[in-house]
Protein backbone atom coordinates (compact mmCIF):
# COMPACT_ATOMS: atom_id res chain seq x y z
CA UNK A 1 0.00 0.00 0.00
CA UNK A 2 3.11 2.25 0.60
CA UNK A 3 4.42 3.94 -2.12
CA UNK A 4 7.04 7.11 -2.77
CA UNK A 5 5.46 10.57 -2.04
CA UNK A 6 6.08 13.36 -0.57
CA UNK A 7 6.90 14.61 3.36
CA UNK A 8 7.91 17.82 4.91
CA UNK A 9 8.98 17.32 8.49
CA UNK A 10 8.66 20.69 10.43
CA UNK A 11 10.24 20.81 13.77
CA UNK A 12 9.15 23.29 16.75
CA UNK A 13 8.42 23.69 20.35
CA UNK A 14 4.54 23.41 21.55
CA UNK A 15 2.48 22.53 24.62
CA UNK A 16 -0.85 20.97 25.06
CA UNK A 17 -3.44 22.50 27.26
CA UNK A 18 -5.07 19.85 29.67
CA UNK A 19 -8.79 21.34 31.00
CA UNK A 20 -12.09 20.48 31.51
CA UNK A 21 -14.64 19.61 28.72
CA UNK A 22 -17.81 17.38 28.08
CA UNK A 23 -20.22 17.03 25.33
CA UNK A 24 -22.04 14.84 22.77
CA UNK A 25 -21.88 15.19 19.13
CA UNK A 26 -25.45 14.10 17.23
CA UNK A 27 -25.48 10.73 15.59
CA UNK A 28 -27.00 9.66 12.22
CA UNK A 29 -28.15 6.44 10.40
CA UNK A 30 -24.88 6.12 8.97
CA UNK A 31 -22.82 5.87 12.47
CA UNK A 32 -21.73 9.66 12.22
CA UNK A 33 -21.82 11.55 15.52
CA UNK A 34 -18.98 12.53 17.37
CA UNK A 35 -18.57 11.27 20.93
CA UNK A 36 -19.05 12.05 24.59
CA UNK A 37 -16.26 13.35 26.22
CA UNK A 38 -15.21 14.62 29.55
CA UNK A 39 -11.59 15.34 31.70
CA UNK A 40 -10.77 16.97 34.68
CA UNK A 41 -9.49 20.44 34.85
CA UNK A 42 -5.75 20.60 35.62
CA UNK A 43 -4.95 24.08 33.70
CA UNK A 44 -1.06 24.60 33.06
CA UNK A 45 0.56 23.15 29.85
CA UNK A 46 1.85 20.14 29.87
CA UNK A 47 3.78 17.31 27.16
CA UNK A 48 4.13 19.45 24.60
CA UNK A 49 6.84 18.75 21.59
CA UNK A 50 9.63 21.03 22.58
CA UNK A 51 12.83 20.88 20.86
CA UNK A 52 16.54 21.64 21.39
CA UNK A 53 18.97 21.54 19.46
CA UNK A 54 19.28 20.16 16.17
CA UNK A 55 16.78 17.51 14.54
CA UNK A 56 17.96 15.30 12.24
CA UNK A 57 15.28 13.91 9.04
CA UNK A 58 16.20 11.19 6.60
CA UNK A 59 14.42 9.43 4.05
CA UNK A 60 14.73 6.48 1.77
CA UNK A 61 12.47 5.22 -0.89
CA UNK A 62 12.28 1.86 -2.27
CA UNK A 63 14.28 3.00 -5.97
CA UNK A 64 14.25 6.68 -4.98
CA UNK A 65 17.25 8.50 -3.69
CA UNK A 66 18.09 9.58 0.02
CA UNK A 67 18.47 12.80 1.31
CA UNK A 68 18.73 13.97 4.97
CA UNK A 69 18.83 17.52 6.66
CA UNK A 70 19.52 18.68 10.26
CA UNK A 71 18.06 21.86 11.51
CA UNK A 72 20.16 24.22 13.95
CA UNK A 73 18.95 26.04 16.61
CA UNK A 74 15.89 25.75 19.37
CA UNK A 75 12.72 25.33 17.63
CA UNK A 76 14.78 25.43 13.54
CA UNK A 77 12.40 23.99 10.96
CA UNK A 78 13.96 20.83 9.22
CA UNK A 79 13.44 19.63 5.46
CA UNK A 80 14.75 18.03 2.41
CA UNK A 81 14.21 17.06 -0.89
CA UNK A 82 14.24 13.87 -2.73
CA UNK A 83 13.37 12.99 -5.83
CA UNK A 84 12.24 9.31 -5.64
CA UNK A 85 11.71 6.50 -7.50
CA UNK A 86 8.62 4.52 -7.64
CA UNK A 87 6.71 1.54 -7.39
CA UNK A 88 5.41 -0.47 -4.41
CA UNK A 89 9.18 -0.89 -2.51
CA UNK A 90 7.71 0.81 0.35
CA UNK A 91 8.50 3.80 2.20
CA UNK A 92 10.02 4.71 5.38
CA UNK A 93 10.10 8.43 5.77
CA UNK A 94 11.25 11.73 7.69
CA UNK A 95 11.47 13.56 4.88
CA UNK A 96 10.85 13.39 1.25
CA UNK A 97 9.83 15.70 -1.92
CA UNK A 98 8.65 15.26 -5.29
CA UNK A 99 8.47 11.80 -5.55
CA UNK A 100 7.79 10.29 -9.36
CA UNK A 101 6.88 6.77 -9.02
CA UNK A 102 3.55 4.52 -9.21
CA UNK A 103 2.90 2.05 -11.95
CA UNK A 104 2.82 4.18 -14.82
CA UNK A 105 -0.57 6.99 -13.72
CA UNK A 106 -0.29 10.75 -13.52
CA UNK A 107 1.20 12.40 -10.84
CA UNK A 108 0.61 15.41 -8.53
CA UNK A 109 2.47 18.47 -9.23
CA UNK A 110 3.63 21.15 -6.91
CA UNK A 111 3.10 20.61 -3.07
CA UNK A 112 4.32 17.80 -1.18
CA UNK A 113 1.81 14.57 -0.19
CA UNK A 114 2.96 12.74 2.56
CA UNK A 115 4.19 9.59 2.20
CA UNK A 116 4.43 7.42 5.79
CA UNK A 117 3.80 8.25 9.49
CA UNK A 118 6.89 9.56 11.01
CA UNK A 119 8.62 7.59 13.64
CA UNK A 120 7.45 9.11 17.29
CA UNK A 121 9.36 11.10 18.72
CA UNK A 122 8.08 9.89 22.10
CA UNK A 123 8.49 6.38 21.61
CA UNK A 124 5.54 3.86 22.12
CA UNK A 125 3.28 7.15 22.57
CA UNK A 126 1.33 8.67 25.22
CA UNK A 127 -1.86 7.61 26.44
CA UNK A 128 -3.59 10.21 28.07
CA UNK A 129 -6.98 9.48 30.74
CA UNK A 130 -9.26 11.96 29.16
CA UNK A 131 -9.72 14.52 26.39
CA UNK A 132 -7.29 17.06 25.96
CA UNK A 133 -8.67 20.72 24.86
CA UNK A 134 -6.00 22.22 23.25
CA UNK A 135 -7.24 26.24 24.20
CA UNK A 136 -6.71 29.17 21.79
CA UNK A 137 -4.84 32.70 22.87
CA UNK A 138 -7.74 34.44 23.84
CA UNK A 139 -8.94 31.97 26.42
CA UNK A 140 -5.26 32.00 28.02
CA UNK A 141 -3.90 28.54 25.60
CA UNK A 142 -2.23 29.73 22.04
CA UNK A 143 -2.71 29.95 18.78
CA UNK A 144 -0.89 27.12 17.28
CA UNK A 145 0.32 23.96 19.31
CA UNK A 146 2.89 21.92 17.48
CA UNK A 147 4.04 18.48 18.57
CA UNK A 148 7.13 17.68 17.02
CA UNK A 149 5.54 14.21 15.82
CA UNK A 150 4.78 12.92 19.38
CA UNK A 151 2.21 10.14 19.37
CA UNK A 152 -0.79 10.61 21.63
CA UNK A 153 -3.98 8.69 22.39
CA UNK A 154 -6.74 8.24 24.67
CA UNK A 155 -7.79 6.00 27.24
CA UNK A 156 -11.58 4.70 25.10
CA UNK A 157 -12.92 2.16 26.06
CA UNK A 158 -15.79 2.06 23.55
CA UNK A 159 -15.05 -0.30 20.54
CA UNK A 160 -14.09 1.59 17.55
CA UNK A 161 -16.63 -0.48 14.91
CA UNK A 162 -19.86 -0.44 17.90
CA UNK A 163 -22.13 2.55 17.90
CA UNK A 164 -20.58 5.89 19.46
CA UNK A 165 -19.26 7.20 22.55
CA UNK A 166 -16.09 6.74 22.06
CA UNK A 167 -13.30 9.66 23.89
CA UNK A 168 -12.15 12.29 21.81
CA UNK A 169 -8.66 12.44 21.89
CA UNK A 170 -8.19 16.06 20.79
CA UNK A 171 -10.97 19.02 21.23
CA UNK A 172 -9.60 22.19 19.02
CA UNK A 173 -10.62 25.82 19.99
CA UNK A 174 -11.66 28.21 17.30
CA UNK A 175 -8.56 29.47 15.39
CA UNK A 176 -6.16 26.86 16.92
CA UNK A 177 -3.59 25.32 14.63
CA UNK A 178 -2.51 21.81 15.27
CA UNK A 179 0.70 20.52 13.85
CA UNK A 180 3.11 17.36 13.28
CA UNK A 181 0.88 15.27 15.44
CA UNK A 182 0.44 11.37 15.61
CA UNK A 183 -2.45 10.47 16.98
CA UNK A 184 -2.13 6.56 17.86
CA UNK A 185 -4.13 4.06 16.10
CA UNK A 186 -6.93 1.40 16.89
CA UNK A 187 -9.04 1.77 20.43
CA UNK A 188 -6.95 4.68 21.91
CA UNK A 189 -7.90 6.42 18.85
CA UNK A 190 -10.98 7.23 19.86
CA UNK A 191 -13.23 10.09 18.21
CA UNK A 192 -9.66 11.16 16.89
CA UNK A 193 -9.89 15.17 16.76
CA UNK A 194 -13.39 17.47 17.42
CA UNK A 195 -12.78 21.08 15.61
CA UNK A 196 -14.86 23.57 17.53
CA UNK A 197 -14.82 26.46 15.37
CA UNK A 198 -12.13 27.45 12.81
CA UNK A 199 -9.21 24.80 12.73
CA UNK A 200 -6.12 23.59 10.76
CA UNK A 201 -4.67 20.27 11.04
CA UNK A 202 -1.42 20.21 9.66
CA UNK A 203 1.14 16.93 9.20
CA UNK A 204 -1.56 15.32 11.64
CA UNK A 205 -1.18 11.39 11.14
CA UNK A 206 -3.49 8.92 12.29
CA UNK A 207 -2.07 5.70 12.60
CA UNK A 208 -5.66 3.53 12.08
CA UNK A 209 -8.65 5.88 12.93
CA UNK A 210 -10.69 4.51 15.36
CA UNK A 211 -14.37 6.01 15.13
CA UNK A 212 -13.77 9.46 13.32
CA UNK A 213 -10.08 11.48 11.75
CA UNK A 214 -11.28 14.59 12.36
CA UNK A 215 -15.30 16.11 13.02
CA UNK A 216 -16.01 19.47 12.18
CA UNK A 217 -18.60 20.51 14.89
CA UNK A 218 -19.51 24.06 14.83
CA UNK A 219 -21.90 25.92 12.37
CA UNK A 220 -20.32 28.07 9.70
CA UNK A 221 -16.63 26.98 10.65
CA UNK A 222 -14.05 25.68 8.34
CA UNK A 223 -11.91 23.05 9.36
CA UNK A 224 -8.45 22.43 7.38
CA UNK A 225 -6.57 19.24 6.96
CA UNK A 226 -3.43 19.55 5.01
CA UNK A 227 -0.29 16.67 4.01
CA UNK A 228 -1.81 14.53 6.53
CA UNK A 229 -2.28 10.90 6.71
CA UNK A 230 -4.98 8.95 7.84
CA UNK A 231 -5.23 4.93 7.25
CA UNK A 232 -8.03 2.14 7.80
CA UNK A 233 -11.14 3.08 9.07
CA UNK A 234 -14.10 0.83 8.35
CA UNK A 235 -16.23 3.77 7.95
CA UNK A 236 -15.35 7.25 7.96
CA UNK A 237 -11.99 9.40 7.56
CA UNK A 238 -13.61 13.09 7.94
CA UNK A 239 -16.83 13.44 9.84
CA UNK A 240 -18.45 17.23 8.67
CA UNK A 241 -21.50 17.99 11.25
CA UNK A 242 -21.63 21.72 11.06
CA UNK A 243 -24.58 23.70 9.26
CA UNK A 244 -24.69 26.98 8.02
CA UNK A 245 -22.05 27.21 4.91
CA UNK A 246 -19.51 25.06 6.97
CA UNK A 247 -17.03 23.97 5.23
CA UNK A 248 -14.01 20.97 5.34
CA UNK A 249 -10.49 21.48 3.03
CA UNK A 250 -8.27 18.73 2.44
CA UNK A 251 -5.56 19.08 0.57
CA UNK A 252 -2.16 17.69 -0.06
CA UNK A 253 -2.86 14.62 1.41
CA UNK A 254 -2.96 10.70 1.41
CA UNK A 255 -6.05 8.50 2.61
CA UNK A 256 -6.15 4.98 2.43
CA UNK A 257 -8.24 1.70 3.64
CA UNK A 258 -11.32 3.55 4.43
CA UNK A 259 -15.07 3.44 3.63
CA UNK A 260 -15.86 7.06 2.84
CA UNK A 261 -13.57 9.84 3.08
CA UNK A 262 -16.00 12.71 4.17
CA UNK A 263 -19.86 12.60 4.56
CA UNK A 264 -22.23 15.23 5.39
CA UNK A 265 -24.20 14.27 8.41
CA UNK A 266 -27.61 12.34 7.29
CA UNK A 267 -29.16 12.55 10.55
CA UNK A 268 -28.20 14.76 12.86
CA UNK A 269 -30.19 16.39 15.46
CA UNK A 270 -31.76 19.71 14.12
CA UNK A 271 -29.99 18.33 10.57
CA UNK A 272 -29.36 20.78 8.22
CA UNK A 273 -26.97 22.77 5.59
CA UNK A 274 -25.15 23.91 3.24
CA UNK A 275 -22.54 21.63 3.81
CA UNK A 276 -19.44 22.07 1.91
CA UNK A 277 -15.99 19.65 1.25
CA UNK A 278 -13.38 20.93 -1.08
CA UNK A 279 -10.62 18.03 -2.13
CA UNK A 280 -7.72 19.09 -4.04
CA UNK A 281 -4.14 17.31 -4.75
CA UNK A 282 -5.61 14.22 -2.62
CA UNK A 283 -4.34 10.18 -3.05
CA UNK A 284 -6.14 7.49 -1.83
CA UNK A 285 -6.20 3.86 -1.94
CA UNK A 286 -8.62 0.86 -0.99
CA UNK A 287 -11.64 2.89 -0.90
CA UNK A 288 -14.46 0.84 0.37
CA UNK A 289 -17.63 2.72 -0.19
CA UNK A 290 -16.99 6.16 -1.37
CA UNK A 291 -14.88 9.40 -1.80
CA UNK A 292 -17.66 12.13 -0.75
CA UNK A 293 -20.97 11.68 0.45
CA UNK A 294 -23.23 15.02 0.54
CA UNK A 295 -26.74 15.89 0.98
CA UNK A 296 -28.23 17.32 -2.16
CA UNK A 297 -31.63 18.73 -0.20
CA UNK A 298 -29.83 20.36 2.04
CA UNK A 299 -27.54 22.34 -0.43
CA UNK A 300 -24.12 20.63 0.24
CA UNK A 301 -21.71 20.84 -2.14
CA UNK A 302 -18.45 18.69 -3.07
CA UNK A 303 -15.47 20.50 -4.82
CA UNK A 304 -12.76 17.98 -5.92
CA UNK A 305 -9.63 18.59 -8.38
CA UNK A 306 -6.32 16.11 -8.65
CA UNK A 307 -7.76 13.25 -6.91
CA UNK A 308 -5.10 10.85 -7.83
CA UNK A 309 -6.86 6.77 -7.04
CA UNK A 310 -4.72 4.10 -6.75
CA UNK A 311 -5.39 1.90 -10.13
CA UNK A 312 -7.43 4.52 -11.57
CA UNK A 313 -11.12 4.63 -11.61
CA UNK A 314 -13.05 2.21 -13.64
CA UNK A 315 -15.79 4.05 -15.14
CA UNK A 316 -18.06 1.28 -16.60
CA UNK A 317 -18.21 -0.16 -13.12
CA UNK A 318 -18.33 3.23 -11.71
CA UNK A 319 -15.38 2.11 -9.11
CA UNK A 320 -14.49 3.56 -6.57
CA UNK A 321 -17.71 5.71 -5.90
CA UNK A 322 -16.43 9.50 -6.42
CA UNK A 323 -19.42 11.71 -5.14
CA UNK A 324 -22.71 10.24 -3.86
CA UNK A 325 -26.01 12.37 -3.56
CA UNK A 326 -28.36 11.60 -0.87
CA UNK A 327 -31.55 13.15 0.73
CA UNK A 328 -31.11 13.67 4.29
CA UNK A 329 -32.99 13.51 7.23
CA UNK A 330 -32.96 15.08 10.63
CA UNK A 331 -33.98 14.02 14.03
CA UNK A 332 -34.16 10.09 13.61
CA UNK A 333 -36.95 10.75 11.52
CA UNK A 334 -36.46 8.12 8.59
CA UNK A 335 -33.02 7.36 6.97
CA UNK A 336 -30.94 9.53 4.70
CA UNK A 337 -31.29 7.99 1.07
CA UNK A 338 -28.85 7.84 -1.75
CA UNK A 339 -30.11 8.76 -5.02
CA UNK A 340 -29.32 8.45 -8.26
CA UNK A 341 -28.89 4.33 -7.58
CA UNK A 342 -25.58 5.62 -5.24
CA UNK A 343 -24.07 6.32 -8.66
CA UNK A 344 -21.44 8.89 -8.76
CA UNK A 345 -22.87 12.09 -10.13
CA UNK A 346 -20.52 14.40 -12.04
CA UNK A 347 -21.08 18.55 -12.55
CA UNK A 348 -24.02 18.95 -10.59
CA UNK A 349 -25.24 21.38 -8.25
CA UNK A 350 -24.01 19.57 -5.48
CA UNK A 351 -20.83 17.45 -7.11
CA UNK A 352 -18.31 19.57 -9.28
CA UNK A 353 -16.63 17.08 -10.27
CA UNK A 354 -15.29 16.22 -13.16
CA UNK A 355 -14.05 12.86 -14.64
CA UNK A 356 -11.21 14.93 -15.80
CA UNK A 357 -10.14 15.62 -12.43
CA UNK A 358 -9.78 11.69 -11.13
CA UNK A 359 -6.16 10.97 -12.32
CA UNK A 360 -4.30 7.48 -11.68
CA UNK A 361 -1.26 6.70 -9.74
Amino acid sequence: MKSAFTLLLVVGAAGVVQIGCSGADATDEDGQGGSTSSSTASGGVTSGGVTSGGATSSATSGGGVTSSATSGGTGGDATSSTTGGGGEGGTTASTTTSGTGGTGGDEPLGTEIPAAIPTPTNGDGEIRTETTVLKNAANGGQDVYDFNNQKIGVNNTEDCDDGEGQKTVFEVEDGVTVKNLIIAGGLPGGNGIVCKGDCTLDHVYWEDVCEDAATNSVDGATMRINSSIALHSADKIFQHNAKGGSTTIVTNSYIADFGKLWRSCGDCTANGGPRHLVLDNVRVDGVKTTIAGANQNYGDTVTITNLYVKGGYDESDDKPKICQEYRAVTDHMGESQKLHGGASQWNTDTCHVSKSDIKSW
